[in-house]
């Protein structure tokens, strides 16, 4: 009964005021209390007594409906509490959107701690209340609630403004850490570590990556498709057999793709019509170089192609570490579009004449080098696509995604 008239309170009120902290701190002792009526009632006198009448099973019985009681309270006043708690963080939320929106709509002109002022004053003048009023484990439960809510307006934010300025989500950046700072205090609030959750680093790399140019998003993909080449991880759509070298006299980089391994299945026969795009990249290194490709082997999993291609390039190009040979293997299809079957990068710092001595007689005397086929991380690829996908008035990054999406479109 007093825990409903506790609730009838907090739903009366609109603002966060120092009777609704004292009665969620009532409902925090009540239900601190509750745990000591075993020892306050004697109930292991109760017990002991009903063991000497009637038993063990009298005694067991007894022990069965004080606990059930006790447990029945527990989750009534824990149900109560929570209620309350959500009640105080609800009557924040407009006010705490409003703020959020404020800094959406900022001008990119003012700094980003002009744009975040309002929020953090209204945070600061309602913790005063909440701090001086309610008990720590309560004053907690509250800092946490109001810290996902924050997390959640802000990733809403987003959503809501995508392909927006740089200059956006750098006041989200500094509305993110100055926030930690802010609910940390020092070490009087949360901890740092459930501050920084899988949510709050969900939502610090989207924003880091919407800080990058298009330029930056693009090598940021190359550098996850070089690190997913050199893992250990085995292979699942085949390898890739080829011979690279680079003639810095001639500025000429010759590739030869020799064969390939064990590729995935693509057409209803058990077999696929594996061809090979040759291209270097990421494309802004180099401006105007044109995509080659091999023929078409025939309802086979193990082509051989054996075919020779020259790129012209400069050293100064390829002195990126980013700097790759991309190579997509796909699946030719004479009525439908081409399906993806795997791709594979090379960096051009590996290929002998670049950073590794060149070798006499040219690529013929080249060792050959497998490279495993691999599909794209979705975890890393998807947000990176997303991201790129919003700046429609970006042609560079519109054109950087329709070919990813030409090139890898797979059947499932």
């Amino acid at each position: 009964m007093y825990s409903e008239k506790v609730r009838q309170k907090a739903d009366d009120q609109k603002k966060i005021t120092q009777q609704l902290c004292i009665a969620l701190n009532n409902i925090q002792h009540v239900h601190t209390y509750t745990w000591k009526l075993p020892k306050e009632l004697d109930w292991q006198g109760l017990e002991a007594s009903m063991e000497r009448l009637c038993g063990l099973e009298g005694k067991q019985q007894v022990q069965r409906a004080l606990g059930t009681q006790i447990q029945s309270i527990d989750a009534g006043m824990q149900r109560q509490s929570n209620y309350m708690i959500n009640q105080l963080v609800e009557k924040m939320v407009t006010d705490l959107r409003k703020y959020i929106q404020h800094i959406s709509l900022s001008p990119d002109s003012i700094q980003p701690d002009e744009a975040v002022c309002p929020l953090m004053k209204f945070l600061d003048d309602n913790l005063i209340i909440l701090s001086e009023w309610l008990v720590m484990e309560n004053l907690r439960k509250i800092l946490s609630a109001l810290w996902t809510l924050l997390l959640d307006l802000i990733i809403e934010a987003l959503a809501i403004n995508t392909g927006m300025s740089a200059e956006f989500y750098e006041r989200f950046h500094f509305t993110l850490e100055a926030l930690v700072v802010f609910f940390h205090a020092e070490g009087q609030g949360l901890p740092l570590d459930s501050l920084q959750n899988d949510k709050y680093k969900g939502l610090k790399e989207e924003l880091r990556l919407n800080r990058c140019s298009t330029q930056e998003l693009v090598e940021y993909c190359y550098q996850a498709k070089i690190r997913q080449q050199k893992s250990t991880d085995p292979s699942l759509y085949g390898m890739l057999c080829i011979k690279c070298h680079y003639e810095a006299a001639e500025s000429k980089l010759s590739v030869e793709v020799l064969h390939a391994t064990n590729l995935i299945a693509l057409d209803a026969n058990g077999l696929s019509d594996p061809f090979v795009i040759i291209k270097l990249a990421p494309l802004h290194f180099f401006p105007g170089a044109k995509s080659q490709q091999t023929q078409v082997k025939n309802k086979t999993l193990h082509p051989i192609y054996d075919e020779l291609f020259n790129f012209t390039v400069t050293r100064e190009q390829c002195s990126n570490s980013t700097a790759c040979i991309h190579f997509t293997v796909m699946d030719h299809d004479w009525l439908s579009t081409n399906d993806f079957a795997g791709e594979a990068v090379l960096q051009l710092q590996e290929v002998p004449g670049f950073n590794k001595s060149a070798i006499a007689g040219g690529i013929k005397n080249v060792s050959p080098v497998f490279l495993k086929l691999t599909h794209p991380e979705p975890h890393v690829m998807k947000p990176i696509m997303k991201m790129l996908e919003g700046r429609t008035a970006d042609r560079e990054a519109q054109d950087f995604v329709k070919k990813m999406k030409e090139l890898e479109v797979s059947p499932d």
